[in-house]
């Protein structure tokens, strides 16, 4: 196990609790971090959207509660994987796999600030017709997808800093200018 590996855990976060989430988030080890938080956060936007559709009664609602559900899923395994990448990263840091784990690191957090994108998609077209009661719900759907991609953005553009690979980097912030 590297010496950034989570505590004493079975290694997925989508199989802990919150509360042992927080206590691993809170302490010295660096992961999981800003990257899985991100995810998470997005993960907890789907929900709050899949929540919305199933307190409203427009049949529109299911076809968003799907695409919620699927989105949420992603959320989870990226979360994990951002573990992975940061931890690949430490593992290779003076090899020559080096390279590759780096652009893994910038590629994770790239593919949540996209799926950010899509879950506020879905609570904008929510927001027009979802239950009016769950209004603030949907409503913190949008902010969370916000933070969720801003703060993936951060994590991408820290990785891109340390990448040599020109046309890796530029496709990558090219990428970010359309998100």
């Amino acid at each position: 196990m590297s010496k950034y590996s989570l505590a004493g855990s079975a290694g997925k976060i989508s199989n802990k609790t919150f509360k042992r989430f927080l206590e691993e988030l809170g302490s010295k080890n660096p992961t999981p971090g800003g990257g899985a938080v991100a995810a998470m956060s997005g993960a907890m936007a789907a929900s709050l959207v899949e929540m919305v559709c199933n307190l409203t009664k427009d049949k529109r609602a299911n076809t968003l509660k799907t695409k919620a559900l699927k989105y949420k899923k992603e959320f989870q395994k990226l979360a994990d994987d951002d573990v992975d990448a940061f931890n690949l990263v430490m593992k290779n840091w003076k090899t020559n796999k080096r390279k590759s784990s780096l652009k893994k690191a910038a590629d994770v957090p790239l593919k949540v600030a996209l799926l950010s994108v899509e879950v506020e998609k879905l609570a904008k077209q929510l927001i027009k017709f979802g239950n009016k009661n769950a209004y603030s719900d949907t409503k913190t759907a949008i902010h969370l997808s916000k933070a969720a991609k801003a703060s993936a953005l951060e994590n991408v553009k820290i990785n891109l800093v340390m990448i040599k690979d020109k046309r890796f980097t530029d496709r990558v912030k090219k990428a970010i200018i359309h998100i």
